[in-house]
């Protein structure tokens, strides 16, 4: 037989734990408060990861800037003009050799090496590659798989001030990425120097 002090002090070992009650309220408080913190890295994450897209971006078009602005200035044109026979005489594309808001749909001068893999791609770098150092007196380069969701455009505007030909260009270099959305936009102006 237990007496009464020993039976008090077996009470007591079983009154020390936790309830299961107990137990999952901490554990919701603690989820509840750690919910904010969670959609801050949710959110951090996301913003990183656009950043870097940004950044991709606005380098293909500073790179394109640069190349430009180291031609001769009666070589400064816009893609349209400069290659626009890449869409000559190919099944389903004859809009954008003949429309140029068409051909800024399809364009582009940014492929990796996954991209050639496809062969409508492939037969345009084919003859992209054969006009580029025409144009832009180099040859055309691919870029790492992290480009290859990219597209760059590039027009180019004469600004006439008077009846004077131009001596001034506006150029301006587009990238959008793979649903078509602009991302990236520079312009600059270049000018004749004699």
């Amino acid at each position: 037989m237990q007496t009464p002090a020993k039976s008090i002090q077996n009470r007591h070992l079983f009154q020390t734990g936790f309830t299961l009650v107990e137990i999952l309220i901490v554990l919701s408080l603690v989820g509840f408060l750690a919910l904010p913190f969670t959609n801050m890295f949710i959110f951090g994450v996301r913003g990183s990861q656009d950043n870097a897209e940004h950044v991709l971006a606005y380098n293909l078009a500073r790179e394109k800037i640069e190349e430009i602005k180291s031609l001769p200035f009666e070589l400064i044109k816009s893609d349209y003009d400069n290659f626009r026979e890449v869409y000559q005489d190919r099944p389903g594309l004859d809009e954008p050799y003949f429309n140029d808001a068409s051909f800024e749909q399809y364009f582009s001068d940014v492929f990796a090496d996954e991209s050639l893999k496809d062969s409508n791609l492939l037969s345009t770098w084919n003859r992209l590659k054969t006009m580029y150092p025409k144009t832009y007196l180099r040859k055309l380069q691919t870029y790492p798989p992290d480009y290859l969701n990219y597209r760059r455009i590039v027009r180019v505007e004469s600004i006439n001030e008077s009846a004077q030909p131009s001596k001034t260009k506006k150029v301006s270099v587009l990238i959008f990425d793979k649903e078509n959305k602009k991302i990236a936009e520079l312009i600059t102006l270049i000018g004749q120097h004699k």
